[in-house]
């Protein structure tokens, strides 16, 4: 991961995560939405989320990032485990070769900020838990895959969450999309294009907020929104709550600016 993402010493690492203690709004038994812009902007947010399901103990870390088009073979990390500033991150290489065996899918070769940035959050607040990691595409075959491994792992693990890492809206020059303009009235055009997203997140519109993605630039791994919505539908869950959000410009002031959500279910 290049420098600036999160600490690289364990002692930075720790000092940081520490300082993430606010009050939760939200308790959460299934998983969580949650963005992955360096810490220094989404890092608050994406712990509040983690924190808020630490009460259902983990076993098993189903962990889904993006930055995949439509289209693109689903990837997967392999391996015996992912190096952290808190220790080494076991990989579940059991389930994640027959994941990768039964649904044909790619071995993940690249440091993906979407996976990799989480990894220290989800050591800190699960130790002992174990981690099945992929990227999933911005299609419904990312719900297909999710619903697939629900079936493998529910006779072998009774407690594991599923985390869906995504940004929202890039608005700006650096992003080539203004559909607003860069008038005072961008900002708020985004925040509207998030809310959008986020509702459809928190109301399990999986399809839907597929297209609103691809329609209206709102995410930008839409796929593994689409994986947890579909988890969660299958095991019972109805709905969403929204614990937090917050735009980059809120940290530093820019024609260009992305949008972070949490959410738990």
């Amino acid at each position: 991961m290049p420098p600036g993402w999160y600490p690289e010493t364990k002692k930075e690492t720790l000092r940081e995560i520490e300082k993430y203690s606010g009050a939760l709004t939200a308790k959460g038994k299934i998983g969580g939405v949650i963005p992955h812009a360096g810490w220094y902007y989404s890092g608050e947010l994406a712990a509040s989320v983690i924190n808020a399901l630490k009460e259902r103990e983990p076993e098993l870390v189903i962990l889904y990032g993006g930055h995949l088009p439509e289209g693109a073979v689903p990837l997967i990390v392999t391996g015996k485990s992912w190096q952290t500033p808190l220790g080494e991150m076991t990989i579940e290489t059991g389930l994640a070769d027959k994941v990768k065996e039964d649904f044909g899918l790619a071995e993940d070769l690249s440091s993906d900020n979407t996976l990799e940035i989480q990894l220290p959050l989800i050591k800190y607040y699960f130790p002992t838990a174990k981690l099945l990691a992929l990227r999933l595409p911005e299609s419904l075959e990312a719900a297909k895959l999710s619903e697939g491994i629900l079936e493998i792992i529910k006779d072998k693990y009774k407690k594991y969450i599923i985390l869906a890492s995504t940004d929202l809206t890039h608005y700006g020059s650096n992003y080539d999309f203004a559909p607003a303009g860069s008038s005072n009235k961008a900002l708020a055009w985004a925040r509207r294009n998030d809310e959008s997203f986020i509702e459809l997140a928190i109301r399990l519109k999986t399809r839907e907020l597929l297209e609103h993605a691809d329609k209206n630039r709102s995410a930008c791994s839409s796929g593994a929104v689409a994986g947890l919505t579909s988890a969660v539908k299958m095991m019972g869950g109805k709905a969403g709550s929204l614990i937090g959000y917050k735009t980059s410009y809120d940290v530093t002031p820019s024609d260009s600016f992305v949008g972070y959500a949490g959410i738990v279910y």
